[in-house]
């Protein structure tokens, strides 16, 4: 734990390389924004914070959040987003893919009027094991015997929160989709001699993190000349926390992750962290409710990836039909992912709709 704290001081650093008269943190009630806001109020007692959050509702998560912000003498603000989907052409004609869970935008836009310097916490779930919902699952189905394919199919279907049972019947018959091709991008990570859970956290990093997540928030933070530091993902944390066993990031009896990082909070001041994360994330029943079954079907009930054959529309009527009756959020994530892919293609193939689109 010490080198991982050693190592992290290095904001210091980073900050006395760039000057800043102010900064901002994309702060939740998280363990990694927490770390971070914690080490740099402590190196630096009088630089002006500025911590932003974004929630779709009057959670208990801002509320927190901002009580983190207080206790480490540190400015508060809050993105309320009522209707995250109204502005989803404007935030896809930005990062230029059919994605709508983007809304990590808002806070990056919000910090760009206090600093041109935002620090985020990125990195702290792949790199420290914070996916423990769904590391019991794939260690209690995993054996030795298992083939690198049947390793990388349960490492998808762990993914429950947003994995469907007929995955499969999504795709069009234009696209000619092939499952086997979708394995073998997974395939360095699971075909080796790793310890399962290392080998799940490779996925992780690569596939979650630095091919999505990371490019996406570069956009964003190229659009606003912001420069955005993730000190987790510092080039000696990632080397360290490659070479450490998973036994000492990831807890499987009390299903706890990050370890090393909760360690860190444990030795501050019980009143400037909090342990327990709500989450950036929305609730997506409600906002289905809401707003998001008026915007979907009114999008996609005549939509140009059914005419064109890209997506089968009969999993789409399957889809809504499943939701009306029971609310699953994982078929909601799914329509949402299809309206993205709706405006994308509109967008950059057939040229039918603006950035300057409200849904």
């Amino acid at each position: 734990m010490s080198k991982v704290l050693g190592r992290l001081r290095k904001v210091k650093a980073t900050i006395n390389k760039y000057k800043p008269k102010s900064i901002s943190i994309a702060l939740s009630t998280g363990v990694d924004s927490n770390v971070i806001l914690s080490l740099i109020r402590d190196e630096f007692p009088k630089l002006e914070i500025n911590c932003v959050t974004v929630s779709f509702d009057e959670s208990t998560e801002a509320h927190a959040a901002k009580k983190i912000a207080e206790n480490n003498s540190s400015l508060f603000h809050n993105v309320i987003v009522e209707n995250p989907l109204r502005e989803l052409p404007y935030l896809i004609s930005l990062v230029k893919e059919p994605r709508w869970n983007i809304y990590q935008y808002y806070f990056i836009e919000k910090s760009n009027h206090f600093s041109n310097v935002l620090f985020t916490g990125d990195g702290g779930d792949e790199l420290f094991g914070g996916y423990t919902f769904r590391y019991r699952k794939f260690l209690d189905f995993y054996n030795v015997n298992l083939t690198w394919q049947d390793r990388t199919r349960l490492y998808l279907e762990c993914h429950v929160r947003d994995w469907v049972p007929d995955q499969n019947e999504i795709f069009g018959a234009k696209l000619h989709f092939d499952w086997d091709s979708i394995y073998s991008l997974l395939r360095v990570y699971f075909d080796n001699d790793q310890d399962p859970l290392d080998q799940v956290f490779m996925a992780d990093y690569h596939g979650k993190l630095m091919y999505d997540f990371v490019p996406a928030n570069k956009k964003f933070f190229d659009h606003f000349n912001l420069i955005g530091i993730a000190p987790l993902l510092d080039t000696s944390i990632v080397d360290m926390s490659i070479k450490m066993p998973p036994s000492l990031k990831y807890d499987r009896v009390a299903n706890i992750g990050k370890i090393p990082l909760r360690k860190i909070i444990a030795d501050h001041d019980a009143d400037r962290v909090s342990g327990a994360k709500i989450g950036f994330g929305m609730d997506l029943k409600a906002l289905w409710i809401r707003v998001a079954k008026e915007i979907v079907t009114s999008n996609l009930d005549k939509a140009r990836i059914f005419e064109d054959k890209l997506v089968n529309k009969e999993f789409y009527n399957r889809s809504l039909k499943r939701i009306d009756d029971t609310l699953d959020v994982r078929y909601i994530s799914k329509l949402l992912h299809l309206l993205s892919l709706e405006i994308w293609y509109k967008m950059f193939v057939t040229f039918e709709i603006s950035s300057k689109k409200l849904l």
